[in-house]
């Protein structure tokens, strides 16, 4: 009998997150009951001293396990598997619909910049995943840039993606998150730049 794999938790990637703002100087703090009865948020308003600085949501990348999930459903001796598309890149897609959509709810007017945090868990996921999401471009090393994957980029996040100002990728793993910057917003962007201590002139563009 196979059992399927406990879902890792999403509280442990918020403290991931919360700990590297803190780390920065900034302040990850929850929203209060009376706005969450008012409706969908994201999970931290970030805070520079007494100053709102930006909205984060936190999304956890879990290891897919769908496979497990056909061996725990089958009845015994029935043959499971087979090919499919790789899922990883519709559940970053997912994740950024779903994030876009917690910002509106929480800063309509996109006065303060929004930060998507993904918190990676799959060890057959990575930052490069999230790259070719938000361009639609495959990156080869041989420096060949392939269109592979404008049907998400293109598609329900095509605007979506743009309303969120910074994604940070974090590898369990790993203490330092990538950072993957959409430059939509100049003021938010610098301002971004600014609260991480980065010099925006150094950031590298794709």
């Amino acid at each position: 009998m196979r059992v399927r794999k406990p879902r890792v938790s999403v509280a442990n990637g918020e403290m991931l997150v919360s700990g590297y703002l803190a780390r920065l100087g900034l302040a990850a703090a929850r929203f209060d009951k009376a706005a969450l009865l008012r409706g969908w948020t994201p999970d931290f308003r970030v805070m520079n001293g007494d100053l709102l600085a930006f909205y984060c949501e936190v999304k956890t990348v879990q290891e897919d396990d769908w496979l497990e999930q056909e061996f725990a459903d089958a009845s015994t001796g029935t043959l499971v598997g087979g090919s499919r598309p790789d899922p990883t890149y519709n559940r970053i897609s997912n994740h950024i619909h779903s994030a876009a959509g917690q910002f509106e709810a929480a800063n309509g007017g996109r006065e303060y910049p929004n930060v998507l945090a993904f918190v990676n868990h799959d060890l057959h996921a990575g930052v490069q995943d999230l790259v070719s999401v938000l361009t639609g471009n495959a990156y080869t090393d041989s420096g060949s840039i392939l269109p592979w994957y404008r049907a998400y980029s293109e598609g329900r996040i095509r605007q979506e993606k743009e309303r969120i100002h910074l994604y940070l990728w974090i590898d369990v793993d790993e203490p330092e998150p990538r950072k993957f910057w959409m430059q939509s917003h100049e003021a938010h962007h610098l301002a971004l730049c600014a609260y991480l201590g980065i010099d925006a002139a150094q950031i590298k563009q794709i």
